[in-house]
């Protein structure tokens, strides 16, 4: 399955990146961990997380506020918006390939 990642997808990450690198670069290091782990548990099974209120596919991260939204057809997985928690629900939403 071919994976796309909306052009959006990098400026939500280097936001929540910034973010921890003012904090530390162990919280900083564990950000990316996590970031790593979602993006790797997400390609082998797309399937697997439930849907969001949205309508998208939702993998939440385990240690930080953060999750990500995607979709999947018989195209390919397409990986939308990294959202924190806090944000509103709409945010990223109406983003297209």
């Amino acid at each position: 399955m071919e994976t796309h990642r909306h052009p959006a997808l990098a400026d939500d990450i280097r936001k929540a990146a910034l973010h921890y690198s003012e904090i530390s670069e162990r919280v900083l290091d564990g950000f990316w961990a996590e970031l790593d782990r979602i993006f790797a548990s997400v390609i082998r099974n797309p399937r697997v997380n439930h849907f969001d209120s949205s309508g998208l596919r939702r993998a939440n991260f385990k240690k930080y506020p953060y999750h990500l939204l995607y979709e999947i057809d018989e195209k390919g997985l397409y990986l939308i918006v990294l959202r924190h928690e806090r944000r509103h629900p709409s945010f990223g939403i109406k983003r297209k390939f």
